[in-house]
């Protein structure tokens, strides 16, 4: 008997865009595609609700950091009456707003997404407010676990995505001729906000020490943060500026990524790294630390064998001798490569986190799906995929 069609909604809290938004949207466009409903919660003027906005979808909205009563009020209305059977609070301020929106709606599951390794501060607020807490990778679920929060609670599905086609030869052109660049110069590329936790201060040391031995390239960062600052300071004090530019936030990462020779991760701290999963996926050689879930995408689970240039965190030696190695070693690196987009596209594509969002889902709700007189069948992800999403390496 088909499944029916569940009745969910994705309370998003940043105003910013990072790897926690761009999986939300790649679940909420992706349960609506398979005929679920989806009402989207966020805050006014953020990033992902101008996308909403961009893309013809209904949002609710909320102005401040926390929902004010009317506001509270309004939203609880809607989703009683447009019932909605699950709360999916995609991090941990939304969790906040799943616990205030969802207090006494009656049927209604509540779902918290644990993104990142950062420390649980309050785990009474995941066992109070919520049903399950969906880990992204098996690194945030030991974080879950040891900050208190209930091992039956917890559920690692893996974060995943959709990329469309790139041609990156012409990639190449569009991003040499942004950066003002020879589409011939070796061109490397970072994708992350600029925070501190992204080690991009080690990545700028490294490059200094590939310059003094004569290299020549170009690395772009792409991202904003709090660090940008500090960050240009440390470039114009090393007189790196030939060498590193911050190009700020950009609407599509994946073509930068895909028009590069490799992508630079050198971060502290990783829920899972959806850039590094990318570039796999894209063929394209990764150097990254394994912290955290990126130890998950940067080894085989098979062989144990690692699937790029691994570094230790905070070692810019180290980094820029993988950086070296890689160009140097090309035979390795098409090694590294092949191995690395076989295992992306088995364990970190779209269709298979929504597949897995959904069996939450609805074992969160612990509902018999043909008991419902919801008539609306739902088809598997396998039909809906091949039109709605393409994916490079398939």
């Amino acid at each position: 008997m088909p499944s029916p069609a569940l009745r969910i909604a994705i309370v998003s809290t940043p105003k910013s865009w990072g790897g926690g938004e761009q999986l939300a949207w790649t679940v909420g466009n992706g349960l609506a595609a398979l005929g679920h409903s989806v009402t989207w919660v966020t805050r006014c003027n953020s990033v992902l609700h101008e996308r909403l906005g961009a893309a013809g979808k209904d949002c609710l909205t909320v102005r401040g950091k926390y929902p004010s009563i009317p506001e509270l009020i309004s939203i609880r209305q809607t989703l009683s009456e447009r019932g909605i059977e699950t709360i999916y609070g995609n991090d941990s301020q939304a969790i906040n707003w799943t616990g205030l929106i969802g207090a006494g709606l009656r049927g209604v599951s509540k779902i918290g997404v644990k993104h990142t390794v950062f420390p649980i501060k309050s785990p009474l607020k995941y066992n109070w407010f919520l049903d399950r807490v969906l880990c992204v990778s098996n690194a945030s679920r030991r974080v879950c676990i040891d900050g208190g929060i209930r091992s039956d609670l917890t559920q690692t599905v893996y974060g995943g995505l959709e990329l469309q086609s790139y041609d990156r030869a012409a990639e190449r052109l569009y991003v040499a001729e942004s950066l003002g660049i020879s589409p011939e110069t070796t061109l490397y590329v970072a994708v992350g906000s600029l925070l501190e936790c992204k080690g991009y201060d080690t990545l700028i040391d490294a490059a200094a020490i590939l310059r003094a031995k004569g290299q020549r390239f170009m690395i772009a960062v792409c991202g904003e943060g709090n660090q940008r600052e500090s960050l240009q300071s440390q470039i114009d004090y090393r007189r790196l500026q030939d060498s590193v530019r911050l190009v700020g936030f950009q609407q599509d990462p994946y073509r930068w990524i895909a028009a590069s020779d490799a992508l630079l991760h050198p971060s502290r701290s990783e829920g899972l790294s959806l850039v590094t999963i990318a570039a796999q996926l894209l063929n394209v050689p990764v150097v990254a630390t394994e912290v955290g879930g990126l130890r998950e995408v940067m080894y085989s689970p098979e062989t144990e064998q690692p699937l790029g240039w691994v570094v230790p965190t905070d070692s810019p030696s180290q980094l820029a001798k993988a950086i070296y190695g890689l160009q140097s070693n090309r035979l390795a690196s098409s090694k590294y490569v092949v191995e690395a987009q076989r295992w992306a596209n088995r364990r970190f594509l779209a269709g298979q986190m929504i597949d897995g969002v959904v069996r939450l889902i609805r074992d969160s709700a612990r509902q018999d799906p043909s008991s419902t007189n919801n008539s609306r069948s739902i088809k598997s992800w396998a039909d809906v995929l091949p039109s709605t999403l393409p994916v490079v390496g398939r």
